[in-house]
């Protein structure tokens, strides 16, 4: 009879390692297939300078020149767009821990002063200490990719300073503010009264947004800039009128833009809380620290899906902007040579709330596993079977053969159309509702504490693809608003620098290369630094 129960679990556990296998490789299987059949198909290796040539020789729109050459560092054009990929992309990655993990800290010391549950005080220290010592790689690799654009392209950085002096200027005077909030926050940690120490906290995460804001007014304003040619008049600190100054900064996609990176900034930290705590999990030998990160992977998943299901609705909100301020650059992205890279962001959005799903059903957890519960299991692999169909929708090219779906010749995938997509977009948020509904009962129920502790080896592999998942997109998701302008550094206003010599935007090699280089040198950061300041519970009573 026991060696009978033995090749069950066994057997079991088997299931539950081949199901989060099978997605997996089921979403690597896709990206290979995106890459060498539906990108060609779509004409997306032509750069979109030579898309739109025609464009490009009708414009009269040029730099106001600094005289200063561009830099002959012998990389050739595509190595300088990669240097600025590299430092940007990262940066990113870094300020979004920021943007994101902010509010994730300060409603989590607000939970610990609410309910005084100590694991809820132990997880808020340890990600305000996390994110306390990577703020200097994130201001790093701010100033990195300052100077490399002012050393790579002096033309444009001119602009950009003269057009956007006061948001920068913010920007970084902000910078200031955060270090005072984040350190005192830290520092003041038991030290003063609850009410003053989350007033620092929100103090910090609302600054943080701030800050966003004003950096968003630039990176939105490339793509949509709110008006027709660059208002430069005369020298100084504003060099235009101040409503000029106002339709250009608050630009018709800024509040867009930024909701949605700060939608995709938490789901971003939550997940990363997810994959530490299972690499925790792992590393550590004694059960309270188990029952510890296997609470804080849970916890973690509650903010991932907390910030992806608002990502359709927001996404979709800021893609009707573009839509309707930049038309031909929202063709170009859904309907032209660039729509393969929506393509993959919607695989790694769809892989994303598989593996989410898969996590539930393989974690060694009563709620779903007791025959009375045997219903809500069955409901749970009916999720998993939706968001498949869902995802295999999501990832159907609408188009292929030509470079735009409009083209005579194009074939017309019927699955593909976006009626459909909206519906399995719909489908995904809905279920992704159900499963944080379940999470917060795991999270908050008293009477399952001593279920913790017990993850399954496809729970861990499936939380740990949560995390990586979850950071691929962030670059995903910059690129693609970075080449929906292209060839033009300023939509239909400035064009890149180079002009038709200068092939926009990278190749998918070249920024598939620097995404790889960007998520090993990230994640080698996160878990060095994670293993420095992680609380890591030594007997039952202090979990």
């Amino acid at each position: 009879m026991v060696a009978r129960e033995t090749r069950m679990a066994e057997e079991e556990a088997g299931t539950r390692l081949r199901l989060i296998s099978a997605v997996i490789i089921a979403i690597v299987a896709y990206l290979i297939f995106l890459s060498v059949v539906i990108v060609p198909l779509q004409g997306g290796t032509i750069p979109s300078t030579t898309v739109l040539e025609k464009d490009l020789s009708e414009s009269t729109a040029h730099y106001a020149t600094s005289g200063i050459p561009v830099q002959d560092v012998d990389i050739g054009s595509m190595g300088r767009s990669a240097v600025i990929a590299f430092t940007m992309l990262i940066h990113i990655v870094f300020a979004n821990l920021h943007v994101g993990g902010a509010w994730v800290i300060v409603v989590t010391a607000l939970l610990y002063f609410r309910y005084r549950r100590m694991r809820y005080k132990n997880l808020a220290r340890s990600l305000t200490l996390f994110s306390l010592i990577l703020f200097s790689a994130g201001s790093t690799f701010a100033a990195a990719g300052m100077m490399a654009l002012i050393a790579l392209f002096p033309d444009l950085s001119m602009n950009v300073f003269h057009l956007y002096w006061w948001p920068i200027f913010v920007y970084f005077l902000l910078y200031g503010v955060v270090i005072i909030l984040l350190f005192t926050f830290w520092f003041a940690w038991d030290r003063i009264r609850p009410g003053v120490h989350l007033a620092l906290g929100f103090g910090y995460a609302i600054s943080v947004f701030i800050q966003t804001v004003t950096i968003d007014t630039l990176a939105a304003g490339m793509l949509t800039p709110g008006v027709k040619s660059l208002p430069l008049t005369e020298a100084g600190l504003l060099p235009m009128s101040l409503d000029q100054a106002m339709a250009l900064w608050f630009n018709p996609t800024l509040w867009e833009l930024t909701f949605h990176r700060v939608a995709a900034a938490i789901a971003f930290f939550g997940f990363l809380i997810t994959t530490l705590a299972t690499i925790h999990y792992i590393d550590q030998k004694d059960f309270a620290a188990k029952k510890q990160w296997d609470w804080v992977a849970a916890y973690g998943i509650a903010w991932g899906l907390a910030g992806l299901i608002m990502q359709p609705v927001l996404g979709q909100l800021y893609m009707a902007a573009i839509q309707k301020n930049a038309s031909s650059a929202f063709e170009m992205i859904m309907h032209g040579p660039r729509a393969w890279e929506m393509l993959m962001m919607v695989t790694l959005l769809a892989g994303l709330f598989l593996t989410i799903g898969t996590y539930f059903l393989t974690r060694r957890d009563q709620l779903l596993s007791r025959p009375e519960n045997r219903t809500i299991r069955t409901i749970f692999k009916g999720f998993l079977i939706m968001t498949a169909v869902a995802g295999f929708v999501l990832v159907q090219p609408a188009w292929l053969g030509t470079l735009f779906i409009d083209d005579p010749g194009a074939w017309i995938n019927p699955i593909g159309g976006m009626p459909l997509k909206y519906v399995a977009l719909f489908v995904m948020a809905t279920i992704g509702a159900a499963i944080i509904m379940l999470d917060i009962i795991v999270l908050t129920s008293e009477e399952k504490e001593g279920q913790w502790g017990y993850l399954t080896r496809g729970s861990l592999l499936a939380a740990f693809t949560a995390g990586v998942l979850g950071t691929a997109i962030v670059n995903v998701m910059g690129f693609v608003r970075e080449s929906a302008r292209a060839p033009w550094a300023f939509y239909q206003i400035i064009p890149v620098p180079g002009g038709q010599a200068y092939a926009t935007p990278l190749p998918l090699p070249a920024i598939a290369a620097v995404w790889v280089i960007v998520l090993a040198l990230s994640w080698v950061v996160f878990w060095y630094v994670a293993k420095v300041t992680a609380y890591h519970p030594t007997d039952e009573g202090s979990t």
